[in-house]
């Protein structure tokens, strides 16, 4: 199947789901001047600078409950551990296999979401991130079975050069160590390198994050990265994190 049938059939679906979506959030102008997209509860599902992106953000929020909605009985898993690579091509031909017609549409107009997403975002390597994230959605309405190693090596080979890596991580670390004192700022990031180099790389290895700790440890690691910098500031970088989650 080429681009062009994909993007085809994703907008048939589209428009298939927007003739049975429900209301079940509203939008809100603030004080401020910006949208506000709650709830029923009066959950605040995102605040937007115009109309028309709080519109868009009402969208989506409809639709993927509208989703929720058709699917919540069904209770089939589709097995997807014959899949040989965690890749679109791959996951596409097990997804065709195992699942219903009305399923593969639902893959696909996900992954269409995403990939647009990402490439907006100009992310590295957006079809991976995009899988990554549809197989994530698209197991919140159908049960998956996926092989755990086959996720997990795809996770590791996504981190990509290590030299590029290597500078990512130094850019967040610089940017931590910025509320050192400039006198003293040096000193602590060659006292921080020395750490950093002595670090046992077979026992890092060998760990792995529990999954019941990986939500508490971010949210750990965003703080540390945010303390002691303007409030303002703060909050653009947050809703700019979430954004891109």
């Amino acid at each position: 199947m080429n681009v062009n049938e994909l993007l085809h059939m994703a907008d048939n679906f589209e428009k298939d789901c927007q003739l049975a979506l429900v209301k079940i959030a509203k939008i809100r102008k603030m004080p401020g001047g910006k949208y506000r997209v709650l709830s029923k509860k009066g959950k605040n599902l995102g605040t937007y600078k115009s109309r028309d992106a709080a519109k868009k953000r009402l969208k989506q929020v409809e639709y993927f409950k509208y989703l929720d909605s058709l699917h919540a009985d069904d209770k089939e898993v589709i097995d997807l551990t014959k899949a040989e690579e965690f890749s679109y091509s791959a996951i596409m031909r097990a997804l065709r296999q195992k699942a219903s017609k009305e399923q593969v549409k639902d893959f696909l107009k996900i992954f269409k979401m995403q990939f647009d997403k990402a490439v907006k975002a100009k992310m590295h390597k957006p079809e991976k991130i995009a899988l990554q994230n549809t197989v994530v959605r698209f197991s919140k309405m159908y049960k998956l079975k996926l092989d755990k190693a086959l996720v997990k090596n795809a996770a590791v080979a996504e981190l990509g050069n290590a030299e590029q890596v290597g500078k990512y991580l130094s850019d967040i670390v610089r940017f931590t160590l910025g509320r050192v004192r400039p006198e003293k700022r040096q000193l602590a990031i060659d006292n921080l390198k020395s750490k950093l180099y002595n670090l046992d790389a077979g026992e890092l290895a060998s760990k792995q994050l529990p999954e019941s700790s990986a939500i508490g440890q971010s949210i750990t690691f965003v703080k540390h990265v945010l303390f002691n910098h303007d409030a303002n500031y703060v909050r653009q970088v947050l809703n700019s994190l979430v954004r891109y989650l």
